[in-house]
């Protein structure tokens, strides 16, 4: 579990290195072959711009890593470095007791990390990868003992080289070639809009290539197993969309892929709820939390039979429970996303936990149950009047009539909507609701806010917006900052809490 502090809490001389610029660290693992070292990366995050950054609590905020499947690299004494000295980093390893999906027996790195850089860490130019002067094809031998195989990638774009300022800000198509068949494509690009850490400085908001300021760099699994045999020598390569423009050859990749291999599924029948993305109360779900709408499960099927049913129960945890029947199709190792439909909210202001559990799989028993049952603590929604206002002022530049916005219940009906605002204008629209859950959405479609104009500027340009909810004497009741980036949902009741 690795946590960052808020930058308010800094000395004047740290604050410096929490300002503007995000830092990468990678948690780099040195594991000892023969007489030298081989260093392995188990982890990769970007920090957040902390100009203007308020984390909120006192020990900052959490990002969770699975490292399940570096258990071989993990035992005995190892060297592990973490982060470029920028950031307070707490990093902390937690071991659960249980039976993996299948026993991790070996992790290899397909290709070196890099050369390393001080800000960056260990990178390969675009350049050099596009023109397969590096990341060349080889031959990799599997481990005849073995019985599953996969391929994790870890990588980010930097740099700001050529028309489109690449790598950062291109998106670029990447391969797996294997036995000279081109098996599994994918782009590393990362939706920035809906980052739940806001606001911050700079240009937070916008897509990037593999991360955004304040998360995890993202992670490609990709499964080998169908594929290849056990002990069978295979030809692999990666490679990477060509160059648009020559320009671009300076752009930086920070690149890893490893080869992880493994012993046989460990069960037949097996579902495990890995989280409920709402009603929830954790903060990298803050931007569609609180709401009392239709509740959202991630489930993943760790055992070998395909899933096409599950018998959910579901509800407050001392309360009177749901039943929902789920039907598809879950591979082994897919994972999927579920909607429980809306809860009987009944008694919730005494009682905010929430508890899901899958009671029966294809209606059968699950083999290991331990991991069938999760709670979470739902946070209740802002309680407004029956009557109120929205207080609207505008942002310029033409900016304004990229917004929009719409008022309506949970089941779709809409209230209030509008478009195509005035630039610098002030907008106070009356809100007139009966007792009941709905749900308020603001969109920017540039994904910038109604914040003043700061891209490309060296200092902000213009006015920034306001936008906020107040009763009919004027008292606040919600305000929002002007640097949201690609939207504000909040949900809210009006009336009585249920």
């Amino acid at each position: 579990m690795i946590q960052t502090l808020k930058c308010d809490s800094m000395t004047k001389a740290d604050k410096y290195d929490c300002g503007e610029w995000d830092y990468i660290w990678d948690a780099m693992l040195f594991v000892p072959v023969s007489d030298t070292v081989e260093v392995f990366k188990v982890g990769s995050f970007v920090t957040p711009y902390g100009k203007r950054l308020k984390m909120g609590g006192k020990e900052g905020w959490q990002w969770v890593y699975d490292l399940t499947d570096y258990a071989p690299l993990l035992r005995g004494e190892k060297e592990l470095h973490i982060g470029n000295n920028q950031e307070l980093l707490d990093l902390k390893f937690h071991f659960i007791e249980g039976i993996p999906p299948r026993n991790s027996m070996s992790v290899k790195n397909l290709y070196p990390l890099g050369a390393y850089d001080g800000h960056y860490g260990y990178t390969y130019k675009y350049g050099e990868i596009s023109e397969n002067k590096v990341l060349k094809p080889r031959r990799v031998d599997l481990d005849p003992l073995a019985s599953e195989f996969s391929i994790k990638s870890i990588i980010s774009g930097h740099g700001h080289e050529g028309p489109n300022y690449c790598c950062e800000w291109v998106s670029k198509s990447h391969h797996y070639i294997i036995n000279d068949s081109k098996e599994h494509t994918w782009n590393v690009w990362e939706d920035c809009g809906n980052n739940p850490i806001y606001p911050q400085g700079g240009t937070w908001p916008f897509d990037r290539a593999g991360w955004c300021p304040g998360t995890k760099v993202h992670e490609e699994i990709f499964e080998l197993t169908h594929l290849v045999n056990p002990g069978q020598t295979i030809k692999f390569d990666y490679e990477i969309e060509k160059m648009e423009d020559f320009d671009e050859k300076d752009g930086i990749y920070r690149i890893s892929h490893q080869l992880f291999s493994f012993g046989p599924p460990n069960f037949k029948r097996n579902l495990e709820i890995l989280d409920i993305i709402n009603p929830s109360s954790h903060d990298r779900f803050s931007r569609i939390n609180p709401t009392l709408g239709d509740a959202k499960v991630l489930i993943r099927n760790i055992g070998t039979e395909q899933i096409r049913r599950i018998k959910f129960y579901y509800g407050l945890e001392f309360g009177k429970k749901t039943i929902h029947h789920w039907t598809g199709d879950l591979k082994f190792l897919d994972s999927a996303t579920i909607i429980l439909p809306i809860n009987d909210w009944t008694g919730l202001k005494k009682n905010q936990s929430f508890c899901v559990q899958a009671a029966t799989i294809n209606g059968r028993k699950d083999e290991n149950e331990i991991d069938n049952k999760i709670i979470s603590i739902i946070k209740i929604p802002p309680v407004f009047p029956t009557t109120f206002i929205m207080k609207l002022k505008t942002n310029n530049f033409g900016r304004a009539k990229q917004n929009s916005y719409s008022i309506h219940d949970y089941q779709k009906n809409v209230y209030y909507s509008e478009s195509q605002f005035l630039d610098n204008t002030d907008y106070d629209v009356l809100i007139k609701l009966e007792d009941g859950l709905y749900q308020f959405v603001f969109n920017d479609f540039n994904e910038d806010g109604i914040d003043k104009l700061w891209w490309r500027q060296k200092d902000s340009v213009g006015i920034a917006g306001t936008l906020g909810f107040y009763d009919l004497g004027q008292n606040l009741l919600k305000t929002f900052p002007s640097d949201f980036g690609q939207e504000i949902r909040m949900d809210f009741i009006v009336g009585p809490i249920p």
